[in-house]
């Protein structure tokens, strides 16, 4: 499913909510956010810049943070869910289209925390991986030590 071209939407609408501190962030968190994700503070250019090698994970064993409101919604963060927009994606057109222009040549970023693995950064390149019926994804995985050396 693609998005009717002659339609036109913002597609930065789902990056539009204020910036806030860090502290001012982890408050706006629902528990399941707060709770999936390391309580501390990184960059994510720093994340890009660890030498870690690209491995494929499986994208089952990361499709449980479909259900964490990770998207924003009219400048609100945490209201959407992947698997909102996966389900209706005309009602959420602006994450739907990124989802859609991911480059799955990028790999995505990791964390391993609480015993499972945690998506950092990739989320939408993760969501058209299991649209595309992808068994694999490229990854990167950072252990919380080395996203704690992340700090900004």
């Amino acid at each position: 499913m693609t998005i009717d071209k002659d339609v036109s939407f913002d597609a930065d609408a789902d990056r539009a909510a204020p910036d806030v501190s860090f502290g001012e962030l982890l408050a706006l968190m629902p528990d399941s956010v707060r709770d999936a994700f390391p309580p501390y503070r990184w960059q994510l250019e720093k994340l890009w810049e660890l030498d870690l090698k690209v491995e494929p994970v499986e994208v089952a064993d990361l499709i449980w943070m479909f259900d964490l409101p990770l998207w924003q919604l009219d400048g609100e963060r945490f209201k959407v869910t992947p698997n909102q927009v996966a389900a209706t994606p005309m009602n959420f057109r602006a994450p739907y289209q990124r989802v859609m222009d991911a480059d799955l040549e990028r790999p995505i970023n990791l964390v391993a925390y609480r015993g499972r693995l945690v998506v950092l950064d990739g989320v939408h390149r993760l969501l058209k991986a299991h649209f595309l019926r992808r068994r694999w994804i490229e990854a990167t995985i950072a252990t919380a030590t080395q996203l704690q050396s992340c700090a900004p």
